[in-house]
């Protein structure tokens, strides 16, 4: 189906598929929008803030389309798609990152979130030098299926999860407050869950013709697939937490909208579980080309800026140049250029 459709999209030029990926992104912006509502109704419903919300459940909601990308990649045995994706995709959030910091200059989003969010950014920077070391290394070993680089990543993702959870200040409702609360409440956490859930399920119809569209894209332009992963893949994949994150912003959400980019990041990289469950050739990471090294060290980079964004901002007077925002823009560029380069 999916071979059928690239090849219906491509031998004709770039108008057809840049057509129909410019209106399947649209579609995808207007579903992951919604799901920033949503998620921010769970998050008065509950109490649970929106830094928690953001970057759990809205996160991982949104990090959807590089699952079943990246999962559909290494079945197919393209491992180099999927994980340049997932690192494209951490390079691409960070970015957005830097444009709302530098296009929301005047709503100073930085300095108003919760410097919790430089906890998930540093857990972030951990898991991918986890596998940045393991593609180095040519792997750290198999448990069954599974690499143990894996198994490492997933398990410092919910330890630092449960550390992010105890860390941050979650105020949930008192059993009186409950009470007071009554059924409007629990009818707003319900319509919340169901929105979500229903946002989810379109992301999955539409996310993945996005990607077809980007693949015919690339079939015309006849580049690598390392760098149509981490690029164009990665931006792609990356759509829903555009729009999401942008639409947190428009709200005043603005934990929602950093929690969703920083969880994100981290959420991606236990994607390489499933990715070696459904790849027959073993270990991902032991598979990939080691040109993915540029991209990783390139994320690591991006998200250590965005950390120190967070953290120099709640110390000292906003400065007139975002210096940090800038450079993520710079190693963006420079990643770009060194692997259509290489």
């Amino acid at each position: 189906m999916k071979a059928s459709l690239v090849d219906l999209l491509s031998g004709h030029g770039l108008v057809l598929p840049l057509a129909a990926f410019l209106v399947t992104g649209a579609l995808v912006f207007l579903i992951a929008a919604r799901l920033a509502r949503h998620a921010d109704a769970i998050a008065d419903a509950t109490g649970l803030g929106r830094l928690w919300i953001g970057t759990i459940l809205l996160s991982a909601a949104t990090s959807l389309p590089e699952l079943t990308t990246d999962v559909s990649a290494a079945a197919l045995g393209t491992p180099d798609i999927g994980i340049g994706d997932l690192f494209g995709s951490t390079l691409a959030n960070m970015l957005i990152l830097a444009v709302l910091d530098l296009a929301f200059a005047r709503r100073r989003i930085l300095q108003q979130v919760a410097v919790d969010h430089a906890l998930v950014g540093t857990l972030a920077i951990l898991m991918t030098g986890i596998a940045a070391l393991s593609i180095a290394s040519g792997g750290f070993g198999q448990l069954g299926p599974v690499g143990v680089d894996a198994l490492m990543i997933l398990a410092l993702y919910l330890f630092g999860m449960r550390a992010v959870y105890r860390a941050t200040q979650v105020v949930a409702p008192t059993p009186t407050q409950q009470m007071e609360l009554g059924e409007s409440s629990r009818s707003l956490l319900r319509g919340g869950l169901a929105g979500m859930a229903l946002a989810a399920l379109g992301l999955l119809a539409t996310a993945p013709l996005l990607v077809i569209a980007a693949e015919a894209i690339s079939l015309e332009a006849g580049v690598s697939q390392t760098f149509i992963g981490t690029t164009l893949v990665g931006v792609t994949t990356s759509f829903p937490e555009i729009a999401a994150s942008v639409a947190a912003v428009r709200m005043g959400a603005l934990d929602l909208a950093i929690g969703n980019l920083f969880g994100s990041n981290a959420f991606n990289l236990c994607i390489v579980l499933a990715m070696d469950l459904a790849y027959p050739g073993g270990p991902v990471l032991a598979a990939v080309s080691r040109s993915h090294l540029t991209s990783a060290l390139g994320a690591i980079l991006c998200i250590g800026l965005g950390t120190l964004a967070i953290l120099a901002r709640a110390q000292q007077r906003p400065s007139l140049v975002r210096i940090e925002s800038l450079l993520i823009v710079a190693v963006y560029g420079l990643v770009v250029a060194l692997l259509a380069r290489g």
